[in-house]
């Protein structure tokens, strides 16, 4: 791990999380990804204000040929009342290929859990080369009971994945990306949110705790148990 050069501001609120989350994605689109990952990692976060937003971006750019896919038929269902100003195709990972049109541009899949890995896996092959972003996985919420070999599916479909903007707040700090640049590692002091550290990769539990251990004396690895909590931190 390396000592970053400069900082880079953290939102301080959750509209600016989901801004800087709209425009990294559509960033990492126009860069040529076309399986792009978000994931706002906060506990009490409700997906569907954040899914609305990135929907009324979508219309922006591909009109109506595009789709709004959930894993969850009851929110589907939610969405099609709540977007109704949106004019949006809503569709569930049930569907199959009446979720994958042809004139479709692009796909939005929101809070898939690991029981639809498979289905998920075979929309995104029927989606070809044309960007896929999945909003808030919770791919890892069914471990109990999770064979071996449903655990390497999802690792390995989840590796042809780029993370195009992904924020977790921990006890002492954070860890945040935002396209095209590193996964950064932030710190909490009496001066508020500030930079520590910057890896390639996305870092396991461990290495996080390791590097506070190194910095600070202390381990880092939990989750804020509230997202107001987080960014009153970010705000001081």
């Amino acid at each position: 791990m390396t000592q970053l050069a400069k900082p880079v501001l953290l939102p301080d609120n959750l509209e600016d999380a989901t801004e800087q989350a709209i425009a990294a994605t559509h960033q990492a689109i126009a860069n040529g990804t076309t399986r792009v990952l978000v994931d706002l990692r906060f506990p009490e976060l409700k997906a569907m204000p954040i899914a609305y937003e990135f929907a009324a971006s979508f219309n922006q750019r591909y009109g109506k040929a595009w789709q709004a896919i959930f894993s969850d038929a009851g929110a589907a269902a939610l969405a099609k009342r709540e977007w109704a100003d949106l004019d949006v195709s809503v569709r569930g990972v049930n569907e199959g290929r009446r979720a994958i049109r042809e004139e479709d541009q692009a796909f939005l899949l929101i809070e898939p859990t690991s029981v639809e890995v498979e289905q998920v896996e075979k929309l995104v092959q029927l989606a070809g080369d044309r960007p896929f972003v999945m909003l808030n996985p919770r791919l890892e919420n069914s471990e109990v009971g999770l064979g071996l070999a449903a655990r390497q599916m999802r690792d390995r479909f989840l590796s042809t994945f780029e993370t195009a903007y992904y924020i977790k707040p921990l006890e002492l700090g954070a860890l945040w990306r935002r396209y095209p640049q590193t996964w950064q590692v932030w710190q909490e002091t009496e001066d508020g949110m500030q930079p520590m550290a910057e890896v390639t990769q996305r870092p396991s539990s461990d290495d996080i705790d390791r590097l506070f251990r190194e910095k600070t004396g202390k381990q880092s690895g939990s989750f804020l148990g509230r997202l107001q909590q987080f960014f009153n931190a970010l705000s001081r």
